[in-house]
């Protein structure tokens, strides 16, 4: 995105600027509203949840430091959060494959199943939705080991035509960082 020449966005403004503004608060996950190009309420709650993130001044209007904060990060991110329609997707694709269904035996025997655990999905971007990634956090951290709990896994799908080839597990135990930076 070419932060050059763009002019300062509030509640009310409309045009080509605030569809730019829109779809990419959606692709990094802010805002889920119509792309139209009316910036309207739901669009300044997206800024200012985007502003208040990356320690802006979250007043909800659009300037030079916000387009620079907006560029910088739609440009270096890798993974992006799925919607709400793609995790379903997801996960038809994971019960539907051998290799998902191994991943999900997994999760499983680790005891990563429960009503103490959330998931959430994401895409790298950078593969093109070739790989995707499950994160399981669960709250009290558990694991196969009495000796090491962890408080989330990561698995992270290859996939070649659509089909999950392999996997890779990625297990985050408390005060560590984890290899894979997630946007959330």
């Amino acid at each position: 995105m070419n932060t050059t020449n763009l002019p300062t966005l509030r509640e009310g403004s409309r045009g080509a600027q605030v569809i730019q503004l829109q779809e990419t608060l959606k692709q990094l996950n802010f805002y889920s509203g119509a792309i139209d190009g009316i910036f309207g309420a739901q669009t300044k709650d997206a800024v200012i949840r985007f502003q208040e993130t990356y320690g802006l001044v979250a007043d909800g209007i659009v300037g030079p430091n916000t387009w620079s904060k907006l560029n910088e990060v739609s440009e270096t991110m890798e993974w992006r959060r799925m919607t709400e329609t793609e995790e379903v997707d997801e996960i038809k694709r994971i019960i539907n494959n051998r290799m998902g269904v191994a991943a999900l035996n997994l999760l499983a025997l680790e005891s990563f199943l429960g009503f103490q655990c959330t998931r959430s999905f994401y895409f790298n971007e950078k593969f093109g939705g070739n790989q995707t990634l499950m994160r399981v956090k669960c709250d009290p951290p558990r694991g196969a080991s009495i000796a090491v709990a962890y408080e989330e896994i990561r698995i992270i799908f290859n996939l070649f035509e659509g089909n999950v080839e392999t996997f890779d597990v990625e297990r985050v135990i408390g005060g560590t960082e984890p290899k894979i930076q997630l946007p959330d």
